[in-house]
């Protein structure tokens, strides 16, 4: 797991990047004082794993080009985060696929810390954000993205379809969470809009953003190196249990900022 530290006035950030394997990773992150604007842009993306229909842009896949195009929007000076995200979605959904699920799409969580400790904050798809304050951590879009109900209907899916293939997977992803009614926030380039959580948040003494691959939860927070050094064997153990074409590894970014200010 590789791992950055980053000292820019006021924080102190880490940043940690695995690949799922020897491919170079669909994630990408973005740390970026505005010049424009006195807040610190930070974000998350994870290119969504691309069908045998999914498109490639002059040679680079279609996951890692739609994390790129977002990752170039939101560096956009003095434009907000749902604008930022909206361009991208605009950029990315190709009216001509008929299928939602054969779209080049990236999920992304990000935020804006503003000087006077205003955090606001946006999800569009599954990466998730935890603030933390004298309180304890708060919850800012993690989980899963699904409505509860479709939820239910996909998991059950799931567990009654173990054995089969990655085609066979994506079929299913289609019939289920197809619409955008399935979902709370949808991956940029799904639709023709995005569906987009929006979040505002003060005085956080900490932030977490991570792509869903790092498997993060509330109780592995306060011990997140350790938890991502052993990520990959916690995952290798349970890979017996796996449903549905499931992945055992996915790739991994994280994001922790730490306040310096108190």
């Amino acid at each position: 797991m590789q791992r950055t530290v980053t000292q820019i006035p006021g924080w102190h950030i880490e940043t940690w990047e695995q690949p799922s394997g020897a491919d170079a990773s669909q994630d990408a992150h973005l740390v970026w004082r505005d010049p424009a604007a006195p807040r610190l842009r930070v974000a998350v993306l994870d290119g969504v794993t691309p069908t045998r229909r999914c498109r490639t842009v002059a040679g680079v896949a279609g996951p890692m080009y739609a994390a790129a195009v977002t990752r170039i929007a939101l560096q956009r000076s003095g434009r907000g985060l749902v604008e930022s995200l909206r361009a991208a979605n605009h950029h990315l959904h190709d009216r001509s696929l008929p299928r939602s699920r054969d779209q080049t799409q990236t999920c992304v969580t990000a935020a804006d810390v503003f000087d006077d400790g205003r955090i606001e904050l946006v999800r569009a798809g599954d990466c998730e954000a935890w603030a933390r304050t004298s309180a304890g951590w708060t919850h800012l879009g993690t989980g899963t993205a699904l409505r509860p109900s479709v939820e239910v209907a996909w998991e059950r899916w799931q567990d009654s379809n173990r054995t089969c293939g990655r085609d066979e997977r994506h079929d299913a992803e289609e019939r289920y969470l197809g619409r955008p009614a399935a979902w709370t926030s949808t991956a940029l380039g799904r639709f023709p809009q995005p569906v987009i959580r929006k979040f505002t948040f003060h005085d956080a003494h900490e932030l977490v953003l991570a792509s869903d691959g790092a498997r993060l939860r509330e109780d592995v927070l306060g011990e997140l190196s350790a938890w991502l050094a052993g990520l990959r064997r916690w995952e290798r153990r349970r890979a017996a249990t796996r449903r549905a074409a499931e992945k055992v590894h996915d790739d991994v970014t994280v994001i922790r900022m730490i306040s310096g200010r108190g």
